[in-house]
């Protein structure tokens, strides 16, 4: 019981901290702050102020097949399961690739960009009330 309770703790700060940095995210890339308390729409925004709206639906689309591939994987071979971890890898890479991005539009590179993928709660914060600025989205071009 303590544990479950501490860890909802953790998760609800955390969550909370992802909130705050997003928020402030999101005003300097010249979005309204209300966008980062939206879970999935969230998202969307940051693909669209740092790369392409394209990816994130190609990202949402697997994230659905592969909800669905994971859930019925008790085939007899197996081909469901791995075919899910495999999609899973790919929305992996997806969101690396934005983290790089994110990391470019506001005048970082590839050390911030792996700060921003592992420690989100932090880094989103640094982003939102550092001294970082927006300098635009370098893959609109594309």
């Amino acid at each position: 019981m303590f544990f479950s309770t501490t860890y909802s703790i953790i998760g609800l700060v955390w969550y909370v901290f992802v909130v705050i940095g997003s928020w402030k995210m999101f005003q300097k890339a010249g979005e309204s702050g209300w966008k980062a308390l939206i879970p999935v729409y969230n998202l969307y925004i940051v693909f669209k102020f740092s790369w392409q709206t394209m990816y994130f639906w190609v990202w949402l689309g697997l994230t659905v097949i592969s909800f669905f591939m994971g859930s019925n994987a008790n085939s007899v071979n197996g081909f469901m399961y791995y075919a899910a971890w495999i999609i899973g890898f790919i929305q992996l890479l997806i969101l690396c690739n934005l983290a790089f991005k994110v990391s470019l539009a506001f005048g970082h590179g590839i050390w911030f960009a792996l700060g921003l993928y592992f420690f989100p709660f932090l880094f989103t914060l640094i982003l939102g009330f550092g001294s970082s600025r927006y300098i635009g989205n370098l893959s609109s071009n594309y």
